[in-house]
């Protein structure tokens, strides 16, 4: 048996190392498939008489995952040792910003009390406070929510290849895609979609059919991330994207600002649906 690391494009969520998991086992002779979204690896462990690695390397590129670099067992031993200082330095930075966080959450609800503004007993203002603190942190795990963008930009600044310096040009980009996608609906409504688009209201038939629809959408997705229902559907319709995978990766990683700028009038089409 061989082992191997490929150090490949962005491993973003559970969706992407599942993605690569299911593409790697139907290769005949992978035994063990193990991504790993923090530093972009996935290690392999395979039958060097059934597979070899170019054509292990050839799947995670159809996948959409072009393999940047093969790491040697020396490599990956070493980044291993680099990777949990690092996790040890995050956790601690984590856990300040959490304590942070919640000083300032304290000294907000004491303000309240020493200066109330809204007569809330206070036993309701305490489930309020817990209510809105659990909001702000559900918020970091929704893949429609913003602070998911700041990751994002930070990731795509912070690698080797693209230099320093750069999060204002692609957050420029992201909201120039933003932005275009609004001056695109904007003129699509002066041309004679003002009636359509005043009529799709929140509590409007097209409106309700919108959320069931995306709503739905989403729940199935949740429930194929936690594995209780089978991804084989959504397998197909991985089959019959991989060329515009592989284009949009290869965009992403050639071309990082009109990447961003497509993701931002993607993201903004996507909230608005």
């Amino acid at each position: 048996m061989a082992h191997r690391t490929f150090e490949v494009d962005d491993i973003h969520c559970d969706g992407c190392s599942r993605t690569i998991r299911n593409a790697l086992s139907d290769v005949g002779g992978v035994q063990d498939v193990r991504p790993e979204s923090r530093t972009n690896q996935v290690a392999v462990t395979y039958d060097d008489q059934q597979v070899d690695e170019q054509t292990i390397a050839q799947v995670l590129a159809d996948a959409g995952f072009p393999v940047q670099r093969t790491l040697t067992d020396d490599q990956t031993a070493e980044a291993g040792g680099a990777d949990a200082d690092d996790g040890q330095r995050s956790w601690s930075r984590y856990a300040l910003l959490t304590a942070g966080v919640l000083v300032v959450a304290l000294a907000g609800y004491a303000g309240y009390e020493l200066y109330p503004r809204f007569d809330l007993p206070a036993l309701e203002g305490a489930g309020l406070l817990v209510l809105a603190a659990g909001a702000g942190i559900a918020s970091f795990f929704a893949p429609c929510s913003f602070p998911l963008l700041v990751t994002l930009l930070s990731r795509q600044a912070g690698r080797s290849d693209e230099g320093e310096g750069r999060p204002a040009v692609f957050a420029a980009a992201l909201a120039g895609g933003a932005a275009l996608f609004l001056v695109v609906l904007g003129a699509l409504i002066a041309l004679g979609g003002s009636a359509f688009a005043a009529g799709v209201t929140f509590t409007s038939t097209v409106g309700i059919t919108l959320r069931i629809i995306v709503g739905t959408a989403l729940i199935v997705l949740g429930l194929v991330q936690l594995g209780v229902l089978a991804d084989s559907p959504f397998r197909t319709v991985e089959r019959v994207t991989k060329r515009l995978n592989r284009k949009q990766a290869k965009l992403r990683r050639q071309h990082p600002v009109a990447g961003f700028t497509a993701f931002g009038f993607f993201y903004l089409a996507a909230g608005f649906g």
